[in-house]
C-alpha cells in the first residue's frame, strides 16, 4: 500500500505532536528552572525542525538534525528519571506509601489481666473517648484513679471483649488466656480448709504443728495432695510434706526425693514425727544395684533418680515428694526427666522449696507441669509471664511480664508460701551487715588481675566472654581477699563467739582452718567432699559441743537442709551468684529454735568481682520479689562496718555508686551484644546467672 508525499507528512507531523505532548507532561514532574529551560530548548527545536521539515520535503523526519533531536530528548528524559532515582533521599521523587494513601493511623493496643481472684483489668495505650463511652455501660466497671485503668468482674469479660471489638480498626487487644480464664472462673472450694479433720494423721506430728504449718496441711489436703509448699526457709516445709502424706498414707508407696546432703535428716524427720510408721517401712536407696521390693517409704537423691530410672519406673509409687523442687526449675535437665516419669504414675506430688525461682520466673513452669501437666503451654506461658520475645534464634523468656497475675495464679492453683515476718513474729530479725575489707590486705594491684578488670570494662565482651572473664576474675578474688578474710575471722576468733563462715573456694577454705587451728579453736568443716554420716555428725557436735565454735561451710554444699541454730552469726567470706543460694545459707541459723537475734555479715571488698556481684544480686531479688517469691534481700536494710584501714579506702557510698554505674554498664553491654550471639550459645544468654545445670562441668569444691 503507498502513501502520497502530503500523508507521509501529516503523519510525521502527529508523531512529533504526540512526542511533544509526552514531554510537556514529563515536565511537571521536574523539580528546577534549568531542567525546565533544557527541555523548552529541546521543544524549540523540534518546533523549529517541524518549520523547516514543511518547508523542505527532501528531510521527511530522516535527515541528520533529527536523529540529533530524537537521541537528545530521549538523553534529557533518560537524565531526567536518573537524576529522580537518585535525589528520593531529598523528597525529589517518593512514591506515595500505602499509610498516606489510606490515611494514617495509630492503632490503640489493650490488655486485660487479673487484678484480684474476681475481678479483671483492661489497660489501654491511650484514651479511646467511644470505647470508655461504650465500657460504661457495664454494670460492673470500677475505675483507679491512681493507675486511670478500669476493671470488672470476670462475669462480664465476654462483654467487655466484644465492646472493644466492635472498634477492631482502632484497638488491637491482648486478652485472658483461655486456661486462666477457666481456673479464675471454677468455684474453687478447696480454698475452705476450716471443716478438714486431720484426727486421721500421727497424734505426734500433729500436736507439733504451728497454726500456719496446720493451714499448709490443710491447704495441701484441699488441693488433693498436689501442690508445692514455697514457705520461707526455716518455717518447717518437711513436717508439713509429711503431714499431708500421711494423711493419704493408704495410697502409698512414698518416694521421697532430696538432695544428696539431707537425705538422712528426711529418716529422722520421720522417726521423730511418725512414731506409728514402723521403722522397717523406710528404704535408703543407696546405690544404682539397691532395690526397692515392698518397702513403703523409699528416700533417694536426685542424682540416683536418674542413674537408677529403669529401677523407679518398675514402681508406682502414690505419693512423690521432690524436695528442693528449684533443682527441677529446667525442662531440659535429666534429672526433671527422671522426676516426670514418677509423677506421671503418682496420684499425689508435694514439692518443697524455700527459693522456687531462683532468677527468673520461667523457673516456675517446670515445677508446676509437675503438679498439673494440663496448666498452660509452654510457649503460651513464657510470652504471658516471661516477657517473651520472638528472636532470630527463638523464643527469648528470661524476662517478667504479668507479675501480679502470675501470683494470683500460683496461689489459686497449687501454691502455698508463708513469710517468716507473715507468720513468725516471735522469730528473731536478721540484721544484715556489709563489712569493707581493709585494701592494704587485698592483693588488688596484681597484673593479672588489673587485665582482668580492664577486660570487664570493655563493652565488646559478648555473653560468653564475659563470663569466662567474670568467673575468672571471681576465682583470683578468692586469692586476693584470702589475707583480709583470715584477718577479720582471726578477730572473731578471739571472741569465742560461736558463728559459722560460708565460703566457696577451697583455698579460701583452707585458709580459714589453717588461722582456726593456729589459734587452737574447735571447728568443723563441711563441703562437697564431706559424706552424708560425716556431715550429720559435724552438724549434730557444732549444735551440742559448746567448745565446737566454728562451722566452716561451702556455699554449694551446706546452703540447705541443715539446722544450726545454736549460732547466732553468719559470715559470708565470698559472695555467690544467686540469691537465693544466699538467703537459704542464712537460713541454716534463722530457723525454728532460734532464740537470739541473728547478724548476717558479707564481707566485700573494692576492685574485686563483688563489684560485680552485689548489684547482680540485688537485680534478681528485685525479680522475684515481683513475682510474690519475697525473699527480704535488700540494700537497703544493710548496716555498714568497715575493717580496719588506711585513709585511701573509699566510702561504702563510692562502692554503691560504681556498683550502680556497673549495673547499667553490664546492661548497654547486654543490648549491644545481643544480637551477636549464636543459636548454639543460647544457653549462654544467662550465664551471668549462673545457675546449678550452667556449672555442671564444675568441681566447684574442688576449686582452687
Amino acid at each position: 500500500m503507498s502513501y502520497s508525499q502530503e500523508e507521509i507528512e501529516k503523519k510525521r507531523l502527529l508523531a512529533l505532536q504526540r512526542r511533544k505532548e509526552s514531554q510537556l507532561k514529563n515536565s511537571s514532574l521536574i523539580p528546577n528552572a534549568n531542567t525546565r529551560n533544557r527541555i523548552t530548548s529541546a521543544n524549540s527545536s523540534i518546533i523549529t525542525n517541524e518549520n523547516k521539515s514543511h518547508n523542505s520535503p527532501k528531510v521527511f523526519g530522516h535527515g541528520s538534525s533529527s536523529k540529533y533531536v530524537d537521541y537528545k530528548a530521549k538523553s534529557e528524559n533518560n537524565c531526567f528519571k536518573h537524576s529522580g532515582k537518585l535525589n528520593k533521599q531529598n523528597e525529589r521523587f517518593n512514591p506515595m506509601s500505602t499509610k498516606n494513601f489510606f490515611g494514617q493511623k495509630s492503632c490503640i493496643t489493650a490488655k486485660c489481666y487479673m487484678l484480684t481472684d474476681e475481678r479483671f483489668v483492661l489497660e489501654t495505650s491511650s484514651y479511646f473517648p467511644p470505647l470508655v463511652e461504650a465500657i460504661k455501660k457495664v454494670s460492673s466497671r470500677s475505675y483507679d484513679m491512681k493507675t486511670k485503668q478500669w476493671n470488672f468482674l470476670l462475669k462480664d469479660y465476654e462483654t467487655v471483649i466484644e465492646k472493644v471489638i466492635n472498634f477492631k480498626s482502632d484497638i488491637q487487644i491482648t486478652g485472658l488466656p483461655k486456661p486462666v480464664l477457666q481456673i479464675f472462673r471454677k468455684n474453687d472450694t478447696s480454698m475452705n480448709t476450716e471443716n478438714i479433720d486431720l484426727l486421721d494423721i500421727d497424734p505426734q506430728l500433729v500436736g507439733n504443728l504451728m497454726p500456719f504449718q496446720r493451714e499448709g496441711v490443710c491447704y495441701g489436703i484441699s488441693k488433693g495432695g498436689r501442690c508445692m509448699i514455697a514457705d520461707d526457709m526455716g518455717l518447717g516445709k518437711t513436717i508439713q510434706a509429711l503431714g499431708i502424706a500421711h494423711y493419704f498414707r493408704k495410697n502409698w508407696p512414698l518416694l521421697i526425693v532430696t538432695p544428696a546432703s539431707v537425705r538422712y535428716q528426711w529418716a529422722e524427720a520421720i522417726y521423730t514425727f511418725l512414731p506409728s510408721v514402723p521403722a522397717h517401712y523406710i528404704h535408703q536407696f543407696a546405690n544404682t544395684k539397691d532395690c526397692i521390693d515392698s518397702s513403703k517409704i523409699v528416700i533417694t537423691t536426685y542424682d540416683l533418680l536418674v542413674r537408677a530410672m529403669d529401677t523407679f519406673e518398675r514402681q508406682i509409687f502414690g505419693f512423690v515428694i521432690l524436695d528442693e523442687s528449684h533443682a527441677l526449675k529446667s525442662l531440659k535437665t535429666a534429672r526433671f526427666n527422671a522426676a516426670q516419669c514418677v509423677v506421671l504414675q503418682a496420684r499425689h506430688v508435694v514439692l518443697l522449696s524455700g527459693t522456687p525461682a531462683l532468677s527468673r520466673p520461667m523457673e516456675l513452669y517446670s515445677q508446676i507441669n509437675l503438679i498439673m501437666p494440663n496448666f498452660m503451654g509452654y510457649q503460651e506461658y513464657g510470652i504471658r509471664y516471661c516477657a517473651g520475645e520472638k528472636t532470630s534464634y527463638g523464643w527469648d523468656f528470661s524476662g517478667s511480664s504479668n507479675m501480679q497475675e502470675l501470683q494470683l495464679l500460683l496461689r489459686r492453683t497449687c501454691v502455698i508460701r508463708r513469710l517468716k515476718n507473715d507468720v513468725l513474729n516471735q522469730l528473731p530479725a536478721k540484721k544484715r551487715e556489709v563489712i569493707i575489707l581493709d585494701p592494704g590486705l587485698i592483693k588488688v594491684g596484681t597484673k593479672e588481675m588489673v587485665e582482668i578488670s580492664k577486660k570487664l570494662e570493655r563493652e565488646v565482651l559478648n555473653g560468653m566472654e564475659k563470663h569466662r572473664t567474670l568467673l575468672h576474675y571471681y576465682n583470683e578474688s578468692g586469692v586476693a581477699k584470702q589475707k583480709a578474710i583470715c584477718d577479720y575471722i582471726s578477730k572473731l576468733f578471739m571472741n569465742k563467739q560461736k558463728f559459722i563462715i560460708f565460703a566457696h573456694h577451697q583455698n579460701v577454705m583452707d585458709a580459714i582452718c589453717d588461722v582456726a587451728e593456729s589459734m587452737d579453736i574447735k571447728y568443723i568443716r563441711i563441703d562437697g567432699k564431706t559424706n552424708p554420716e560425716r556431715r550429720k555428725y559435724q552438724i549434730d557436735q557444732f549444735q551440742n559441743c559448746d567448745d565446737c565454735t566454728v562451722a566452716v561451710l561451702s556455699i554449694t554444699a551446706a546452703n540447705a537442709g541443715i539446722t544450726l541454730t545454736s549460732a547466732k552469726l553468719v559470715v559470708f567470706a565470698e559472695l555467690f551468684w544467686n540469691p537465693g543460694i544466699l538467703c537459704q545459707a542464712e537460713d541454716r541459723v534463722h530457723r525454728i529454735g532460734q532464740d537470739n537475734s541473728v547478724i548476717i555479715q558479707y564481707l566485700v571488698a573494692k576492685q574485686t568481682a563483688d563489684d560485680y556481684l552485689w548489684p547482680l544480686i540485688q537485680k534478681k531479688m528485685n525479680v522475684l520479689n515481683e513475682v510474690g517469691l519475697d525473699q527480704n534481700f535488700s540494700l537497703k536494710d544493710i548496716d555498714v562496718t568497715v575493717q580496719a584501714f588506711s585513709s585511701e579506702q573509699k566510702t561504702l557510698d563510692s562502692f554503691m555508686d560504681n556498683s550502680q554505674k556497673i549495673v547499667h554498664s553490664n546492661e548497654n553491654v547486654t543490648k549491644n551484644t545481643s544480637q551477636s550471639q549464636f543459636s548454639t550459645t543460647e544457653e549462654l544468654k544467662e550465664l551471668l546467672d549462673l545457675n546449678d545445670e550452667d556449672f555442671e562441668f564444675c568441681d566447684w569444691d574442688d576449686m582452687k
